[in-house]
């Protein structure tokens, strides 16, 4: 399955049963009594406080993000009935569109090729937009999603030629696109397959030269994103070429207690670096199979660091006490007091949880390291030793 780890972390279908599905209707917001957005919006942000609290595995992570999927495309739907501007009725289909896309990512669909209920939804939404000729980022969006979505059988098919093709495709797909446009998206889609298991293989270097390549095209002539947006993308292309597979990576910041992180300490150990988040569901769905496999396999060389990224450090302090986490923990917020740059920064990254596996030499072996693939994955390097 392919994934976009700038979407969702992972795409995963699931069935709910009725029983279930009438329990999380009852989480779900009518907003019958709002009488303004503001109302509404208090009213999502309360329940989204309420199910990150529920998040404990992937499971609960997925019905929560049902449960906000059709209680954005409600809240969509009432703030269209009270708008009385154009900035407030954009601000009804923004919800409806993201709770669709909420939606789509937890719909199987019933055949091949086929769309689901919410994505045939979110097509007829968008024409309905497109031809009125109105919120064209909006609609811009939405287009991405079908973008990436068709994507899915290019990856199970993937060669050298049709990766090629993709990268035209990107760049073409970019150059479409309504200003001001988050073109970051698209073009870190041609980075992703390079990095895929199936391309790496056959060339450790191609996501670099990958990078390398789009840097050159977002700097050429060809290229029509805004200059602004063309620094912003260097430096995160810049962040990004430092984590990908095969090159060194070096670690720094500052613990919890406010002390010195030293990479080099754990030379001879393969490390997995989690960048990640307090308040983030699918950072905390990771922790029962991190867990387990810091059991498993620390005695035998294994470590793990968590760099806690966009997070209070009160908050992050929290998290660490509540999921009582024994691996080592750097600090976001005090590595930036002590004047150093922000990793988040420096490594590119641009959604949590970003996972890497980190070899013994300090090498980056694996770039989206999630799940079971783990511990399976740990089982196949601690066998060679």
């Amino acid at each position: 399955m392919l994934r976009f780890i700038f979407i969702f972390p992972t795409i995963v279908f699931f069935v709910i049963s009725s029983a279930a599905c009438q329990e999380e209707n009852k989480k779900i917001p009518t907003f019958d009594d709002a009488t303004t957005i503001e109302q509404i919006e208090t009213q999502i942000n309360s329940l989204s406080l309420q199910l990150r609290e529920d998040v404990k595995d992937v499971e609960s992570y997925k019905k929560s993000l049902q449960i906000m999927g059709k209680t954005n495309i409600a809240a969509g739907e009432k703030i269209l009935k009270i708008a009385k501007t154009d900035e407030e009725q954009e601000t009804g289909y923004t919800r409806t569109v993201d709770g669709l896309i909420m939606l789509i990512h937890t719909e199987q669909p019933t055949a091949k090729n086929k769309k689901t209920e919410s994505q045939e939804k979110l097509n007829t939404l968008l024409g309905e937009l497109e031809k009125q000729g109105k919120y064209l980022l909006l609609v811009n969006g939405g287009r991405f999603q079908e973008f990436i979505q068709g994507l899915e059988q290019l990856y199970e098919e993937l060669t050298l030629e049709k990766f090629e093709q993709l990268k035209k495709d990107v760049r073409q797909w970019v150059n479409k696109q309504p200003i001001p446009f988050e073109p970051m998206m698209p073009l870190m889609i041609a980075v992703q397959f390079a990095e895929s298991e199936k391309l790496s293989k056959i060339d450790s270097e191609l996501a670099v030269k990958t990078i390398q390549e789009l840097m050159t095209f977002v700097n050429s002539s060809e290229c029509t994103i805004s200059g602004e947006k063309k620094k912003e993308i260097l430096e995160q292309f810049e962040g990004y070429s430092r984590r990908c597979r095969g090159t060194d990576l070096k670690l720094y910041g500052k613990t919890l207690d406010n002390q010195d992180f030293n990479w080099e300490t754990l030379r001879g150990k393969y490390v997995l670096v989690k960048f990640t988040a307090s308040w983030c569901g699918p950072c905390k769905s990771e922790i029962p199979g991190m867990l387990k496999a810091y059991e498993q396999y620390h005695d035998k060389g294994f470590e793990i660091v968590s760099v806690y990224v966009w997070d209070k450090l009160a908050d992050t302090k929290h998290a660490v006490e509540t999921e009582k986490l024994p691996w080592l923990i750097i600090s976001e917020e005090l590595t930036e007091k002590a004047s150093k740059p922000p990793q988040g920064q420096t490594y590119g990254i641009q959604s949590v949880p970003t996972m890497l596996l980190v070899d013994k030499d300090g090498k980056i072996i694996d770039t989206e390291i999630r799940g079971t693939q783990l511990l399976s994955r740990l089982a196949e390097v601690f066998s060679k030793k």
